[in-house]
């Protein structure tokens, strides 16, 4: 019971931003529940995929992609390879993949767990939208932008029928329509792509949520390909403030925040503020 009700406060925290705290809670489930079921049960997988999800957020991805690989191997034995948790697994899986470029691994990892998903839950089932999600990304690394699309766009769709039009998933899917938009050179489409993620975060994430310092990095890029340069600093400088602010923050979207800056600073005649993030 311990277990059980530390793993909901964990998620939580999780889904909060509160990622150190999270990831304590899980370290603290993962000791209780290989005392209570030993070293390779579901439940230990299961910890272990949530201890990933935060390495994933801090940008720790080659230890996601071990804990993700440890559970999967526990997920495998326990249950085979057509289940529903070996797909979770493999998704995560494919995440981390993603994130270190091994682009071929993680189509392959993402396309079984995709088959599982849709022959267990059905086409329109959110953990279907999940594994879209990552293969839609997969693509977009690729430059196959049309399938990029059409894969985030299924994964609007599934959220919107599932969940309404009030949920951060929402948003994510409308930021990752947006960047494929931004790939495509379109930073005019992206805008409202931007602001309405923005707006479902609003409604449903806490105003610190790292999704909320991303969205407004994101509208201020789209906005400095514009030339719009007082509108994109206004909003690179409030998203940038806002991760700096975190602990662990990802370090791939700090660096971005400053390149956009330094442009914006400089753009605006305002070298030394430039110099300086430099």
């Amino acid at each position: 019971e311990a277990s059980e009700t530390l793993t909901q406060l964990a998620n939580n925290h999780f889904y909060s931003g509160h990622l150190e705290t999270a990831d304590s809670l899980n370290r603290r489930v993962l000791a209780l529940d290989r005392v209570l079921h030993g070293d390779r049960h579901p439940h230990v997988a299961s910890d272990l995929l949530n201890l990933g999800a935060a390495q994933f957020e801090w940008g720790h991805w080659a230890e996601a992609e071990r804990f993700d690989r440890e559970a999967l191997a526990i997920y495998r034995a326990w249950y085979g390879e057509e289940h529903y948790e070996t797909a979770a697994s493999l998704t995560m899986l494919g995440r981390a993949l993603i994130a270190q470029d091994e682009l071929a691994e993680a189509d392959s990892v993402l396309r079984r767990a995709l088959r599982t998903r849709e022959h267990v839950f059905g086409a329109a089932h959110p953990s279907v939208a999940s594994t879209l999600n990552e293969l839609a990304r997969v693509a977009q690394k690729q430059k196959r932008y049309d399938d990029a699309e059409a894969g985030f766009a299924r994964m609007l769709a599934i959220y919107r029928e599932n969940y309404g039009e009030k949920h951060y998933l929402i948003g994510l899917a409308l930021t990752n329509l947006g960047a494929v938009d931004m790939d495509r050179g379109r930073p005019t489409a992206a805008e409202p792509r931007f602001r309405e993620a923005l707006k479902r975060y609003a409604e449903t994430l806490p105003a610190d949520h790292a999704f909320v310092g991303i969205g407004r990095l994101r509208l201020g890029r789209s906005l400095l390909r514009q030339r719009r340069y007082d509108e994109a600093l206004a909003e690179s400088r409030a998203g940038y403030d806002l991760l700096s602010a975190r602990t662990k923050a990802p370090e791939d979207w700090l660096r971005s925040g400053r390149e956009d800056l330094v442009a914006e600073y400089e753009a605006l005649g305002r070298h030394e503020e430039a110099r300086a993030l430099r």
